[in-house]
């Protein structure tokens, strides 16, 4: 499936009524159902609409302002899409209704919902807007999470929110800057281009290519850490929630000492309940726990893929999907090594090996979306771009000095 970008609209006051609107609306009234006892069938009679009208959102709403350099935030928006899409098909599939935490904000809220609308709404919009649905029952969450974070204030909260939010920012133009200066009228411009450069030695071309996957991958995860520090901002400050509702997205994902450290600890877990419910549990009753892992990281695969087309400018399913669908297999083989050696993968040689199954894969991942524009962007408009600040300061000097 590829989405024509020629049959885009821009994102305003109507298109958002008529297009954006039925599809928060849809899956908004869905995540309702799903708290509410005995409410199944009229859910999963509910269940097509809902997709359609997402669908309906990601083909045809152009979130991008008309500026080519931010047409990767139509990737943006079809991941979040299809993330409500996914959300909306495993609450489909359950059978009961989805439950609250005991202790947590829904699980408060749980003794007011026969009595109180107000519960009911609030509820269902932890369930619908909440980034990982910490606060519901369901597929065991990573270890990490289970910790538990230490107390802290809302003031001592928000400082060091506010201040990591703005030191990632910089940061991500730093890395997004670092990729442009590469290669600027094809990697660094809208209409992209390839991180393999066919002129050199075949050892300096992927030298080359995976230093530049190396500033992608850093660039999503700042970029992700970002936004989500952002959001916590707000919603402590504004919606004054608490501190303990927003708990680390990631932890420290380069310390993985093997790839089921890092797919099912270190990395965000934005995905983590839809897909065990739609994917990988039921391929495990089907086909066994292989078979289920591997559906996982295949869904994965293909919600990136569209994320991509979402662009409209098609994808590479191979490189894209395969980048996946190849993280589940190397979880089988270090299962496999487990077995036969009777040790985990762990370690600087576990080390080694995450990172370098990470960079074979992720250079045609990378090279797909690069050859697209993805890396024409900044987080930061250009005149206040911290990287070209620092660079004119550095021109500066130099020409004083001279």
């Amino acid at each position: 499936m590829d989405f024509d970008s020629s049959t885009k609209v821009p994102l305003d006051a109507s298109s958002a009524f008529t297009i954006l609107l039925p599809a928060i609306a849809t899956y908004f009234v869905t995540a309702l159902l799903a708290i509410l006892p005995g409410k199944v069938l009229i859910r999963r009679a509910l269940l097509p609409l809902t997709l359609l009208c997402i669908l309906r959102a990601v083909m045809y709403l152009d979130v991008s302002g008309g500026d080519p350099k931010k047409a990767h935030a139509n990737q943006a928006f079809g991941l979040v899409m299809f993330m409500m899409s996914m959300r909306s098909i495993g609450w489909g599939i359950l059978s009961g209704h989805v439950k609250a935490s005991p202790g947590s904000e829904a699980g408060l809220n749980k003794r007011e919902l026969s009595t109180s609308r107000r519960a009911v709404l609030l509820n269902a919009s932890d369930l619908a807007f909440g980034f990982r649905e910490l606060g519901w029952q369901g597929p065991s969450k990573p270890k990490t999470l289970l910790q538990g974070q230490p107390a802290q204030s809302q003031t001592h909260f928000l400082r060091k929110a506010t201040f990591s939010g703005v030191l990632h920012l910089a940061l991500c133009d730093f890395l997004q800057f670092g990729m442009q200066w590469f290669e600027p009228d094809s990697i660094g411009a809208p209409i992209g281009g390839s991180i393999f450069d066919p002129s050199l030695p075949c050892f300096k071309r992927y030298l080359r290519s995976t230093f530049i996957s190396i500033l992608f991958g850093g660039s999503i995860y700042v970029a992700t850490q970002t936004v989500y520090l952002f959001f916590s901002v707000f919603g402590v400050a504004i919606l004054r929630q608490s501190p303990n509702q927003w708990p680390p997205l990631f932890h420290s994902p380069w310390c993985s000492a093997s790839l089921r450290e890092l797919w099912g600890d270190r990395w965000h877990h934005l995905n983590r309940n839809y897909m065990i419910i739609v994917a990988a549990r039921p391929l495990k009753r089907i086909a066994g726990e292989w078979c289920g892992l591997i559906g996982a990281f295949a869904l994965s695969g293909l919600l990136h893929d569209l994320g991509l087309r979402a662009v409209g400018r098609g994808s590479d399913f191979v490189a894209v999907f395969g980048f996946f669908f190849m993280m589940g297999v190397g979880v089988i083989v270090e299962s496999l090594w487990a077995r036969w050696a009777n040790k985990s993968v762990s370690g600087v040689y576990g080390w080694l090996w995450t990172s370098g199954w990470v960079a074979l894969w992720g250079n045609g991942l990378v090279n797909a979306w690069l050859i697209r524009g993805a890396a024409a962007g900044s987080m930061v408009p250009d005149p206040v771009r911290p990287s070209k600040l620092v660079l004119s300061f550095i021109y500066y000097l130099a020409g004083t000095v001279t």
